[in-house]
């Protein structure tokens, strides 16, 4: 069962699954005394019983590469089960695509948890992967539902070259403290440059913003000083980055937000094949996947071809 709006339940591994299952039966039994009548709502649009969807699925995507080719990953897994499906890609950023998803223009747009908590609760502070998918779904206007996140993610992290980490001895955010005063980092405009304040004792010599994780990746290369390390603030997802071979260190805290890719859709849109389907890719996708799809795409390759051969190995 999906994750909706101020409540429900998720299918996933069983540890997310018997803790959340647990608050989806509270919720019911909030909900079922309310005002509701039997003319209010379709309870097996909401129990997600229905067999089959209540017509075509318009799966929306942003402008970017990644929401792209995982709305195409999601339209393909949706036809698995014999669903029409259909996909309306360029429709702008964050707050252009969720009115549309809110007005019932596109019934699906793939997502990341963390940005989409703090869309819609700036003021939340979750940042490990179940909490913040829990906080979310408590997040969610009412009506929209999200159902199992993946272990494809797109957090910040902080990398450093293999030379550097091996020279260094760095291998986590905590062995990288006494070296910022030494050090320099340059950051992307996608990384999560507040949550450096929380890195408590470490303040870098310099910090400038580069373009792209191209541009991170290249910086790495310049010889930093002897007794100091050239940090990069990218995303796990970024395509040069995961080519790369760097270290990325390791943030146990964590200070850095989860950003698990998720499917957030309308609720009573999809039946219990539909979900299924969605959370089959949420068990299959991983970083390594979305990062060399997203390289791909922007590389010129068309997000419909490179969903297909993805979904072809792994649906």
């Amino acid at each position: 069962m999906a994750q909706t709006g101020k409540g429900g339940s998720g299918i996933g591994s069983s540890r997310k699954s018997a803790r959340l299952g647990a608050w989806a039966a509270a919720s019911v039994l909030i909900v079922v005394p309310g005002a509701l009548s039997a003319c209010d709502v379709d309870n097996t649009a909401l129990d997600g019983s229905a067999g089959q969807t209540s017509g075509e699925v318009v799966v929306g995507s942003g402008d970017t590469a990644e929401s792209r080719v995982l709305a195409e990953i999601y339209a393909g897994a949706l036809r698995s089960t014999g669903a029409p499906a259909s996909t309306e890609t360029g429709l702008g950023d964050r707050t252009s695509y969720l009115r549309r998803l809110d007005a019932g223009e596109v019934t699906l747009v793939p997502e990341f948890t963390g940005r989409l908590l703090r869309y819609y609760d700036p003021e939340s502070t979750e940042r490990e992967q179940d909490e913040v998918f829990e906080a979310l779904s408590q997040a969610l206007p009412q009506g929209l539902s999200i159902s199992d996140y993946a272990a494809a993610e797109d957090r910040s992290a902080l990398a450093v070259s293999a030379d550097a980490s091996t020279r260094m001895a760095v291998t986590t955010l905590d062995e990288l403290i006494p070296a910022c005063s030494r050090s320099s980092a340059v950051l992307t405009p996608d990384f999560e440059a507040g949550s450096l304040a929380d890195l408590t004792g470490c303040t870098f010599a310099q910090t400038r913003a580069v373009p792209d994780g191209a541009a991170a990746v290249a910086e790495l290369s310049v010889p930093a000083q002897v007794d100091g390390v050239v940090v990069a603030g990218v995303t796990t997802a970024t395509p040069e980055v995961a080519s790369s071979g760097l270290v990325l260190l390791d943030d146990d805290e964590p200070i850095f937000t989860a950003q698990n890719v998720v499917p957030l859709y309308r609720v009573g849109a999809l039946g219990e094949p539909q979900i299924k389907a969605l959370n089959v890719v949420a068990g299959e996708l991983t970083t390594a996947d979305l990062a060399d799809m997203i390289g791909q795409v922007r590389g010129g390759a068309d997000s419909a071809d490179v969903a297909r051969v993805w979904l072809d190995a792994h649906v």
